[in-house]
C-alpha cells in the first residue's frame, strides 16, 4: 500500500508532535557533529511558526520560520527535519515549499538558512530549490562547519 501524501499544517512550538521531532533532530545532529554541541532549540523566537508534516496522521517532519530582527525583511528557516523512515518521498521539498508560501504571506522577501557540511542531503535539497550560498551570518559567522544559503521570495 502506498502511503498518503503528507498533510502540512501550522502548529504551535509547544505541540508535543513538534517537540518529539525536534528531539529526534537534535539527536541526529549530535551524532553527525559529535565535536560541536547542538544548541538547536535553545533560542526559540516568540514569533516562530512551525509547520508539521503528517502521513496517515503520523508526524514525519517539520520545519519552522522565524523573522530576522528589523529592519530585515527576511525569514530564517529553522528546524527542518524528516524522520528517517519517511525520507526519499519528497516530504522535505513539500515542507520547504510550504515554508516559502508562508513566508511570502507574512511579507518576507527572502528566506535564509544555516545547515552544515555533514548534511549533504540538506544542501542538495536547498540547492535544487534555488537557494544560493551566502556568507555565514550571526551567530554562524565563525562556525567552520556551517553553510548559509538564501533565496529571494516573489509574492
Amino acid at each position: 500500500m502506498t502511503p498518503s501524501a503528507p498533510a502540512i499544517t501550522a502548529v504551535a512550538s509547544d505541540d508535543p508532535r513538534i517537540l518529539r521531532l525536534v528531539r529526534d533532530l537534535d539527536a541526529d545532529l549530535a551524532a553527525r557533529y559529535s565535536d560541536e554541541p547542538c544548541t538547536g532549540g535553545a533560542h526559540i523566537h516568540p514569533q516562530i511558526r512551525f509547520l508539521l508534516a503528517e502521513v496517515d496522521n503520523r508526524p514525519v517532519g517539520c520545519c519552522a520560520l522565524q523573522p530576522f530582527p528589523p529592519p530585515a525583511t527576511a525569514a530564517e528557516l529553522k528546524r527542518m527535519y524528516v524522520a528517517p523512515e519517511a525520507r526519499g518521498r519528497g516530504i522535505a521539498a513539500r515542507l520547504l515549499a510550504e515554508a516559502e508560501r508562508t513566508a511570502t504571506t507574512l511579507g518576507h522577501t527572502e528566506i535564509r538558512l544555516e545547515t552544515a557540511v555533514h548534511q549533504p542531503e540538506a544542501i542538495a535539497l536547498y540547492t535544487r530549490a534555488g537557494y544560493a550560498p551566502i556568507p555565514n551570518y550571526p551567530p554562524y559567522q565563525h562556525k567552520t562547519l556551517s553553510r548559509c544559503y538564501a533565496k529571494p521570495l516573489h509574492g
